[in-house]
Order: structure tokens, then C-alpha cells, then sequence
């Protein structure tokens, strides 16, 4: 009887033992997921360490600043021209600065705005008939066509009218693009000019203006009247014989330094020239005497005369 008691209590305590126990293979197969970690990657816990760019990378959308709106102006390009007045009956250099790369409406323009008060007391002055105005321009195949208004032919003799056409002429002509000149007047073609009756009804070409009032060279710097220290520099322009040409330094009339050779254009070729001087004479007034010498030499009889174009100066220690 002891003996099955005891039986009977063994087997309760192994089947209590039984019930207790864990199955690692039943757990896996009826709870894959149930596990948070294993339904989030690690990379999406901290996104604001891994995900987001550095401050320095990050840009504000362009909407979300206003551009400013500039207030600087860009001052227009402006171009050294010539324009043409006259000192005595010869045709003489001034400049001007006009607005943009198109210049010659503007040096045409400035021409007929006349010589500066600076200028008037320098010596020059212009035959072109004040109030004169320009209508028009056309550059077409190098033929500058000019139209003026009646004032262009108001008054004035034959060397009048022959100076206010070769003022025209070489102001409208300085550029590469324009060799000759057409002549209008209140929009229609002019036969012929002044009361003399100038025949104009073809284009007009710097070769075509009278030596006379050109020498054939024009100096532009020093301006006569013009205090230097040697040595200088000659400029200008000109159109000689062979394109060379002697320049000479004369006081009282006698030539005291010189000849320096120059080089132009030639054959109805206008260009321009610099010479330096360096001069070895006293200080004092002087003149710069530049030669024309038409393709002869001096004191031959069946040339025609030597053409001097003369520049007074004064020469300072």
C-alpha cells in the first residue's frame, strides 16, 4: 500500500514537470513578426542623423528670396571723332567725343554745332552757315548719302561754298566705311551748289576737294599757338607724293633744324602720320614746317610749287 503511494505521487510530479517545459520551435513558426525591430530598418530610427544633409549643403528655393532689383546704369561708350573747321582758308583738326560705335551721324552732327568758344580763340572758325541741320545719313556701299537743310547753301562766294563741301567731306570720310559723299538738300539730290553753280551730282571723294585747302598734309597736335619741350610728337594726316614727306623747324625764316621725314598716305590715300622731334636749339618761338612737295623737288621750275603747312610754336627749356 506504502509502495503505490509513492508511485502515485512520482507520477504527479512527472506530469506537473511536462507541462512546465518551453518548445524554441513551436515559438518561431507561430510568432515570425511579432517583434517591432524585426519590421523597421535600423537606418529610419534616427532620420534626422542619417538622412539629412549638413547645414552648409542645404539651399533656400530661389522663390523664397526676392532677387534685388539693380539700380546701376552703364554709362554709353563714346568715340573720339574728328570734325573739320578751317584756320585761315586751310581745313583744320578738332575733336569730339560722341555717344556709341555708329559716329558718323554724330561727327556730322558736332560739325554743325560749330567751333567751342575754346576753339574760336584758337583760330578756327567754319564756313558752314549756322542753323544748318542734318535730316539724314545713309551709308550705303561707302557712299556716305548726307541730306542738310536749305541753310547749307545760304550765302557766300565760291571759296565759301567749295570750304563748307570739303568740311563735309572729311568729317564724314575719317572712317574706314566711307570714302565719298553724296549731296542732298531737304531731301532731294543737289545738281549743283551755291550761286556759282558747283556741280555736286555725283559722290565727292577727298581727292576731289582743291589741294588748297588742305596742303596735303594736316597737322593735328601741337596746336599752333601751343608751348613744347623737345622732344614732340607731329601728328596728323596727310596724302603725298610716293607718302613721304620732310618737315623742317624755321625761325625768322631761316630753317634751324630739320629735315625729318615723315610718312603719309599717297595716290588719294589719306593717312595719318606721327613724327618725333627732337629739336638742339635754343628755346623761343619756332615753326614746324611740314612740305607737300607734289612729287618734285624744291626750286624746279617745272614743278608745281612746294605746299607748306605751318604749325607756329614755341619751345620751351
Amino acid at each position: 500500500m506504502r509502495l503505490l503511494r509513492i508511485g502515485f505521487v512520482l507520477s504527479l510530479v512527472v506530469a506537473a514537470a511536462a507541462c512546465g517545459s518551453d518548445d524554441p520551435s513551436s515559438t518561431e513558426t507561430t510568432t515570425p513578426n511579432s517583434s517591432p525591430a524585426a519590421t523597421q530598418p535600423a537606418a529610419t530610427t534616427t532620420p534626422t542623423t542619417v538622412d539629412d544633409p549638413p547645414p552648409s549643403t542645404v539651399s533656400t528655393p530661389a522663390t523664397s528670396v526676392p532677387s534685388p532689383v539693380s539700380t546701376t546704369t552703364t554709362a554709353p561708350a563714346m568715340t573720339d571723332v574728328k570734325v573739320y573747321f578751317l584756320r585761315g582758308e586751310r581745313l583744320a583738326i578738332a575733336h569730339r567725343e560722341v555717344e556709341g560705335v555708329a559716329t558718323l551721324r554724330g561727327a556730322l552732327a558736332e560739325l554743325l554745332t560749330g567751333p567751342t568758344s575754346e576753339e574760336l580763340g584758337a583760330g578756327l572758325h567754319s564756313e558752314i552757315p549756322a542753323g544748318t541741320a542734318l535730316l539724314d545719313v545713309n551709308l550705303t556701299d561707302a557712299i556716305a548719302t548726307i541730306d542738310l537743310s536749305e541753310d547749307y547753301d545760304a550765302g557766300g562766294g565760291t571759296l565759301s561754298m567749295t570750304a563748307r563741301i570739303a568740311q563735309i567731306v572729311f568729317t564724314a570720310t575719317q572712317f574706314d566705311n566711307s570714302d565719298q559723299v553724296l549731296f542732298w538738300m531737304n531731301g532731294q539730290p543737289i545738281d549743283f551748289f551755291g550761286g556759282e553753280g558747283i556741280v555736286l551730282d555725283e559722290p565727292v571723294a577727298r581727292m576731289n576737294v582743291d589741294r588748297a585747302f588742305t596742303g596735303g598734309i594736316i597737322v593735328d597736335t601741337p596746336v599752333p599757338g601751343s608751348t613744347v619741350t623737345s622732344p614732340f610728337m607731329l601728328t596728323g594726316e596727310g596724302d603725298v607724293y610716293e607718302a613721304d614727306f620732310p618737315i623742317v623747324v624755321r625761325r625768322d625764316g631761316v630753317q634751324i633744324a630739320g629735315p625729318f621725314l615723315g610718312f603719309a598716305g599717297a595716290w588719294g590715300d589719306w593717312a595719318d602720320f606721327e613724327v618725333t622731334l627732337a629739336l638742339d636749339i635754343d628755346p623761343g618761338p619756332i615753326e614746324v614746317v611740314a612740305w607737300d612737295q607734289q612729287g618734285c623737288t624744291p626750286g624746279d621750275a617745272e614743278c608745281s610749287p612746294v605746299i607748306e603747312s605751318i604749325v607756329p610754336l614755341v619751345l620751351a627749356e
